[in-house]
């Protein structure tokens, strides 16, 4: 019987994507944070519950062949990356495995490609939203709490973010300005970058002095926002913003494309990873020659609009259920000249989807709702596109078009985020 506060030597036989070693005792899970395949550990138990146990590790017997040094001084406090002290060989064969295994769980043998990489590792974060201390202190929280884990750099996100977060903290340090978060994006192509302050103020302190410095300082700087978010909740951006500086876009080049990009427009945090997820969705799309297809949750468009000008024999329809993002794919497309796609503010489940050749989907983390796999499959479009960022979800939603009468193809999963758990995957069904 397994108790609290038992010390145990283990041998790790497998990790999870979050990081978490694994290992059996009498048969009973037990997850160990730090722990790597094949490391021979000392670990205490922390927690057992009825079904698992979580165990602390104590001291590393035996390290394994798949443990490196992490590079990194705080990724084993910050929960940020779950394998920065793990071999990228190894990083790139578990994310492959844990699609498979999600597809195993729903009883589907999938072929499940190597996983797709650009090859960067670091640097490849477009995007941080930094969190800030009261006295003005800036990092990334801990694992499993709101505590703050400073630090000078972070391997995973554009260099350029560092000086300017490290400036912008000096600056709340000594105004006392009420920023909760440091948001951050760059248009990696263009070089353009985006500087927000969250505030729960619809002002700040000297606000004019830190833009003229900001700027002076960090030419590529082309905007800065400040949004107003007084809720002390886990959503970090409140609706309202106001410009201090430039417009309240930048752009990006994606897949030959221009896009602005809002401070609350979604876009892909890694841009050279995100080339490859949509040229993959793209490729298949395109296969069967159709003449229409319909872009579900498009966003602000860029895979519909990347679509259109590869083809711009093929009409596209954009839908998309926030209004925002559906006012940026229509400026998008005008940016890009794309005459063969529009953009409608729709539910999914209501917009008009009849007589389309194929539907790609890209959904939220969630997946698409049970309804709507019924909708779809009653509409019995020839080829459906799938772009996932979850592999659970989609092995899930496959299950069910699947029984509907579909055929799925082969799964490519795409590595959009080095050093953590995640992976992206696309893959295709036919009726």
């Amino acid at each position: 019987m397994l108790l609290k506060n038992q010390v145990h030597i283990i041998r790790i036989t497998d990790m999870n994507n979050l990081g978490y070693g694994i290992s059996h005792i009498d048969g009973q899970a037990i997850f160990v944070s730090g722990g790597i395949t094949d490391d021979l550990l000392e670990i205490k138990l922390i927690k057992v519950a009825k079904d698992y146990a979580v165990g602390r590790l104590e001291k590393i017997l035996s390290p394994s062949l798949y443990r490196i040094e992490s590079e990194c001084p705080v990724s084993g406090r910050c929960g940020g990356c779950s394998f920065r002290n793990i071999t990228r060989e190894y990083e790139l064969e578990l994310k492959r495995n844990f699609v498979v295994s999600a597809f195993k769980k729903n009883r589907i043998d999938a072929k499940v490609n190597p996983v797709l990489t650009d090859g960067k590792t670091e640097g490849y974060r477009n995007k941080v939203q930094y969190p800030v201390s009261p006295g003005g202190s800036y990092g990334y929280y801990a694992r499993h709490s709101h505590t703050i884990i400073t630090s000078d750099t972070c391997l995973l996100s554009d260099s350029e973010f560092t000086p300017i977060a490290a400036f912008t903290s000096e600056y709340i340090k000594k105004s006392e300005a009420k920023v909760k978060h440091i948001y951050l994006r760059r248009g990696q192509a263009t070089g353009e970058i985006m500087l927000c302050l969250v505030s729960s103020k619809k002002s700040l302190p000297k606000e004019k002095e830190f833009v003229k410095e900001a700027v002076l300082r960090f030419p590529s700087i082309k905007s800065i926002i400040l949004n107003y978010n007084p809720e002390e909740t886990n959503v970090i951006l409140g609706r309202e913003i106001r410009i201090l500086f430039g417009g309240d876009v930048i752009e990006d080049i994606l897949c030959d494309c221009r896009f602005e990009i809002s401070s609350l427009s979604f876009y892909q945090v890694n841009r050279g990873a995100a080339e490859i997820l949509y040229n993959e969705a793209i490729k298949r799309a395109a296969e069967d020659s159709p003449k229409s297809i319909a872009d579900l949750y498009c966003g602000a468009g860029t895979i519909g609009i990347s679509f259109a000008k590869a083809h711009p024999e093929i009409s596209v329809i954009g839908v998309e259920i926030i209004p925002d993002a559906v006012k940026n794919a229509i400026r998008n497309a005008e940016i890009n000249g794309i005459k063969n796609a529009e953009f409608i503010c729709d539910d999914a489940l209501k917009a008009p989807l009849d007589g389309f050749d194929c539907i790609i989907t890209d959904p939220p983390r969630k997946g698409m709702s049970s309804e709507l796999i019924e909708r779809i499959a009653a509409l019995k479009p020839k080829h459906i596109v799938y772009v996932s960022c979850e592999p659970t979800t989609l092995a899930r939603d496959a299950s069910k078009l699947i029984d509907a009468g579909y055929k799925m193809s082969d799964v490519t999963p795409v590595d959009m985020f080095p050093g953590t758990g995640s992976v992206e995957c696309v893959t295709d069904f036919r009726i």
